[in-house]
């Protein structure tokens, strides 16, 4: 091995110490065995003498003297054979790199010899055989877990890798790209230069409005022009990035945290992330093993997603493409129109909710479970709105909206008489079926607590109110508005 410190005069520093102490254990190990006796000679001691005990000068005993001359041997024959002074290398040149080396060579050929085979598959058709599946999940647990998670999910810094957003593309070759390479990713501290604090809080508000999330309007409004100027060249005029550039800020996708404080701290501070490249140190069969896990998990439909290189804005995939199958509005319900789509005057529809539904009412095959119009009216297409049929309170929201209707205090007079009765409250939240499914559930989570807090307003004690998930929270096919809401039930 080469010498770690910067001037030779230490390899033959240590050379002298290393010498200098076998010679000298040598020289004390024969002046100890000086001392010969005759046969039935008494033996004298040493004169020293320790509350009454004296020590005999004997000799050393002969096993002990060999094989301390054993190990001086050893020691010396292992110096000349492997390294031990200073730089120099021992006649074998073993370094424990080199050993490693082989060690890993070998285990790389046994691997190659047992799943080299799925090398000449695609990784579409690798991602479909089971024990393809079942060794990439074993290597990402090696490897991968400690930044993305036993389950793939990442957290915060750390992309999540089961979703269909992509900073860098969701293609195979993308993914293998990022896996064999690496990536960096870097955003600018943009804190002195937007003009100080209330400027980054008016741009937070405007890019928390891209994405849907509640903000104060008059922030996003200054932000908005604050945006244009300073953020557009790499998160483009709607906020919805572009890949291998910058984020997509229109979706509920947040790497860094999407809470105002959150953003705020990115904003102001900038932020730093950087994936190792493991060509090197993975083989091929390896990556393309990761890739195919990769892959299978963000794609369990085990077909290409239009998200895979372009992102997903206001409800379809930026350019016009259909959506993802499984943010895509029924067939049957009215197509948008063009004018819906977000420009770069107007903030973004939410990602998790797409542009609302015209008022025209969708064919009953949208949803098997609606009751007829003329039983029960309809909710509006895209209004906050309060009902109460059988007793319960139905709360309908306005797309990507938590506030609650007008007119919720008469419509919730039973109920809360009934739990200050003592009886109990059971609040349900349900979304539509479009737009992203963890964004929805927030989205849900953040209605129901709305309506939990109007009833504590109205004297409801909060112990006498539970929410509850749904058996199943999808309360409306596509946009449908029956599915935004949230249900207030007397329960005991």
């Amino acid at each position: 091995m080469e010498s770690q410190f910067t001037s030779p005069f230490w390899h033959y520093y240590i050379v002298a110490i290393v010498v200098g102490s076998i010679i000298w254990i040598t020289w004390l190990l024969l002046s100890q065995n000086v001392v010969k006796h005759k046969k039935d000679e008494d033996v004298k001691t040493t004169g020293h003498s320790w509350d009454g005990i004296e020590e005999y000068n004997n000799p050393l005993p002969k096993w002990w003297f060999w094989m301390f001359l054993m190990t001086i041997a050893f020691a010396v024959g292992y110096l000349i054979a492997y390294p031990g002074l200073g730089d120099y290398k021992g006649v074998f040149g073993w370094t424990q790199v080199n050993q490693y080396e082989k060690e890993m060579a070998k285990n790389n050929a046994s691997f190659h010899e047992n799943y080299g085979k799925f090398a000449a598959m695609s990784v579409e058709e690798t991602a479909k055989d089971p024990q393809a599946m079942a060794v990439g999940e074993n290597l990402f647990g090696v490897y991968c877990i400690q930044c993305h998670g036993a389950d793939a999910q990442g957290t915060k810094g750390f992309p999540n890798l089961v979703d269909q957003d992509w900073l860098w593309g969701g293609t195979p070759d993308k993914i293998k790209e990022s896996i064999t390479n690496g990536r960096v990713g870097v955003m600018a501290p943009w804190g002195v230069a937007l003009g100080g604090e209330e400027r980054v809080k008016d741009v937070a508000h405007y890019v928390m409005s891209l994405s849907g999330m509640e903000h104060n309007s008059e922030r996003a409004t200054r932000g908005q022009d604050i945006f244009k100027a300073n953020c557009v060249a790499c998160h483009g005029e709607k906020g919805n990035g572009s890949h291998a550039t910058a984020p997509n800020l229109t979706d509920d996708t947040w790497l860094w945290g999407g809470t105002e404080k959150a953003i705020i701290e990115t904003i102001t501070g900038g932020r730093h992330g950087q994936m190792p490249a493991w060509k090197g140190f993975l083989t091929d069969d390896k990556i393309h093993l990761l890739t195919a896990y990769v892959w299978g998990k963000s794609h369990p439909e085990g077909a290409a997603l239009p998200t895979d290189s372009k992102n997903f804005v206001g409800g379809q995939v930026d350019g016009g493409a259909a959506a993802p199958a499984t943010e895509t509005k029924p067939a049957e319900t009215p197509a948008a129109p063009a004018s819906t789509a977000s420009t770069a005057s107007a903030p973004v529809a939410p990602a998790s909710e797409t542009a609302p539904a015209t008022e025209t009412p969708a064919p009953a095959a949208v949803s098997e479970t609606a009751k007829p119009a003329e039983t029960t009216p309809a909710p509006a297409a895209d209004k906050a709105e309060v009902k109460v049929e059988n007793g319960i309170v139905k709360f309908y929201f306005a797309s990507g909206k938590s506030d609650i209707a007008a007119g919720a205090e008469k419509a919730t007079e039973e109920v809360v008489a009934a739990a200050k009765a003592g009886k109990k409250l059971v609040i349900s939240g349900f979304t539509d079926s479009t737009g992203n499914a963890a964004a929805n559930a927030r989205l849900s989570k953040r209605r129901a607590d709305a309506v939990q807090a109007f009833l504590i307003k109205k004297g409801v004690k909060k112990t006498s109110i539970t929410q509850r998930k749904p058996e199943n929270s999808v309360g409306g096919q596509g946009n449908n508005a029956e599915g935004r809401r949230v249900e207030v039930k007397i329960e005991g």
